[in-house]
């Protein structure tokens, strides 16, 4: 049976991003956390998370059941005990990877419709998983971690700036010229442009070697050659390759 999801990431706003690393950081082995989860399209976001009692070693972390209890009784006061389906803990100086404790800690949680975790550690590595535990046991692991940037509500701000301080002159046309066998676009110039006097040639924008691989695909005639190159150059279709390079100093 083959399992469906519209889940892209995981996400982490920025206040919970600091927290979390801060946290990491100052422990000197494992420590956890607990985090609220927002549900969007494209993945759960962690909007908060908190930091209860707990005993920590370099390879344990073990949080107060107690504490967890309050914290949720506190939730409930404020109608968000259903967003508690976040687990976040540091492996500290080891890999990232979810231990059979891990799994262990996962599977008592029982949350619904899902549960999040991330594991990290002091190099800043970072591993997410999440688990479905109705109608089907399932786990997502390896699931990307971005950071939710906040909309600032600056672009019609930014807009009017564009709109007072940016003219923009009309794109050129642009023109289909066949090399090595495809279509390549490049931009059309007016006669007066940049290149001046050789901008209206179709050859001008091809560099020698390009020019010249032109002419031996009878796409580019020697006349046109010439004129491209402004006679700085000759090449004859009918000369090995390597005797006209040597001939023109390009190898030795």
């Amino acid at each position: 049976m083959k399992f469906q999801t519209s889940i892209q990431n995981i996400w982490i706003d920025p206040v919970p991003h600091e927290k979390l690393w801060a946290w990491t950081r100052m422990a000197k082995g494992e420590v956890s956390a607990l985090g609220l989860i927002e549900d969007t399209q494209t993945g759960p976001v962690v909007t908060d998370v908190f930091l209860v009692r707990q005993t920590c070693t370099g390879a344990s972390t073990d949080m107060d059941q107690q504490d967890i209890a309050t914290l949720m009784f506190d939730l409930a006061a404020a109608g968000q005990e259903a967003r508690l389906r976040a687990w976040i803990h540091s492996h500290a100086n080891m890999d990232v990877f979810w231990s059979k404790t891990d799994d262990d800690t996962i599977e008592g949680m029982q949350a619904d419709p899902y549960f999040v975790s991330l594991v990290v550690n002091k190099r800043g590595d970072v591993r997410g998983r999440i688990d479905l535990f109705r109608p089907l046991r399932v786990i997502i692991d390896d699931v990307p971690v971005k950071v939710r940037m906040p909309d600032l509500g600056l672009e019609e701000q930014c807009r009017r700036q564009f709109n007072a301080k940016v003219d923009e002159a009309p794109l050129f046309p642009a023109f289909g010229l066949p090399i090595n066998g495809q279509q390549h676009l490049m931009s059309g110039f007016p006669d007066n442009d940049m290149f001046g006097t050789r901008s209206h040639r179709p050859f001008a924008m091809l560099d020698l070697d390009e020019m010249e691989e032109a002419v031996r695909r009878g796409e580019m005639t020697v006349q046109e050659y010439i004129e491209a190159t402004e006679g700085d150059a000759f090449i004859d279709p009918f000369v090995d390759v390597a005797t006209q390079e040597a001939h023109d100093g390009r190898h030795p």
